[in-house]
């Protein structure tokens, strides 16, 4: 067997104790191929409390630190997982580059595109792998969409509608979230939905949108978060708080392969919630049960098939996971699972580590390298740069940061260029 690769998990908090659980779950198996040998975070007692979580779950505890600098001193490191906020990713990623170390990055890439190029830049420099943890494309019912559209199963793609509507004026999870400094909601968790238009369809090419910030004012009513992971900071949190980040945004998008979709992330929506994604084609429709809940797809074709069993492999036989994706959801081809999200969780981000620390072994590319998450930032700053321009952009206007009228106070703020 091959030696482990050495890794070190950089940004203790709430997603950080997410990732050890994806660790945990990897180390399980027998595709194990990493170690966490070291934590680091600011904030001390989030380094030790995870190392100590470390120790209950792996069995051995790795070593805290402070400063990565002196981490990368001290301890024998391959790489570094760095599961920090978002709008310290231009930072923080870019500072593991340069110390030498392959990088896992939590999504979005960035906060701006000039942050992404920073990251882009960092990894080119120093020569080592950037990859970065876009979860939702590694469901494996998100797996069987893509095959079932790639094998034809709906005739040519034609369009897609992606659409989640709910939060009122509850904080999701965390303040900085609801900040257009820090990373906006719709930026962070939007990011997975473009990754996911693009992953179905390919490349965007141009999209028109609208942006708005519904609610001003922001209430603490939950602090868990996904999995529970992130109580232990609620208490820290006010009742209540001003935002300023965009809460929705509303899409059109046109694909390069000439198929076209409707997004809707709306994150102020009251009353009825609702979530839906349904992808047209020239024979058929397929309609998504969404990310990380395992329940079937269903197909509809204008014969009449009308089907969301198992019968539904027969139309993608392209459709099959990867060994150690197997191994943890129960067979090479599954048309549905049943885990709770806790478990689901984990599960796929077992499969970011193990795809990271093969990437380290072996030099190949993973999956979701810097310029397939930089694209998926531009696909979501598409529509904040559509609504100041006040006119449909291109995917490359904005990755090319030709239009960044939404971004240019960001990257004044963070240093990224000069103030005007």
């Amino acid at each position: 067997m091959a030696e482990r690769v050495r890794l070190a998990i950089v940004g203790c908090g709430g997603m950080g104790r997410r990732h050890l659980t994806g660790f945990t779950e990897l180390a399980r198996t027998d595709f194990r191929n990493a170690d966490l040998v070291a934590v680091c975070d600011l904030n001390r007692q989030n380094a030790e409390d995870l190392a100590e979580e470390a120790l209950e779950h792996l069995g051995t505890r790795p070593q805290v630190f402070t400063d990565a600098a002196q981490m990368v001193r001290e301890v024998e490191l391959d790489g570094a997982d760095c599961p920090t906020d978002t709008g310290s990713h231009h930072t923080a990623a870019t500072l593991l580059l340069d110390l030498g170390l392959h990088t896992m990055c939590e999504k979005p890439l960035a906060i701006t595109i000039r942050g992404c190029n920073a990251i882009i830049e960092a990894a080119a420099r120093s020569g080592k792998i950037l990859s970065v943890a876009e979860n939702f494309r590694r469901d494996p019912i998100n797996r069987l969409m893509k095959a079932l559209i790639d094998d034809g199963a709906i005739g040519d793609p034609q369009f897609i509608l992606e659409a989640g509507i709910g939060g009122r004026d509850s904080m999701i999870i965390t303040p900085w979230r609801h900040q257009k400094m820090t990373g906006t909601i719709t930026l962070d968790a939007g990011v997975h939905n473009a990754d996911i238009l693009q992953y179905y369809f390919g490349d965007a090419e141009s999209a028109f949108g609208q942006t708005r910030l519904y609610e001003k004012t922001r209430y603490k009513r939950s602090t868990a978060g996904p999995g529970g992971f992130y109580e232990k900071w609620g208490k820290d949190f006010p009742d209540s708080f001003a935002a300023t980040g965009e809460d929705a945004i509303f899409g059109m998008i046109n694909f390069a392969n000439g198929a076209h979709a409707h997004w809707i992330d709306h994150h102020a929506g009251h009353g009825l919630p609702f979530q839906h994604r349904t992808v047209y084609g020239t024979r058929g429709s397929l309609v998504s049960p969404g990310d990380r809940n395992g329940r079937p797809v269903r197909l509809i074709l204008d014969d009449g098939t009308d089907i969301m069993d198992q019968r539904i492999l027969d139309y993608a036989p392209s459709y099959r996971l990867s060994p150690v994706a197997a191994r943890l959801f129960g067979g090479d081809r599954p048309w549905t699972y049943h885990y709770d999200f806790p478990v689901t969780d984990r599960k796929i981000l077992a499969l970011e580590y193990h795809e990271f620390a093969e990437c380290i072994r072996t030099g190949a590319q993973p999956e979701v390298n810097g310029a397939v998450a930089r694209r998926d930032v531009a696909l979501v700053y598409a529509l904040f740069e559509s609504q100041v321009a006040g006119r449909p952009v291109t995917i490359e206007e904005v990755e090319t940061s030709a239009v960044d009228g939404y971004q240019r106070e960001i990257d004044e703020k963070l240093g990224l260029i000069a103030t005007t």
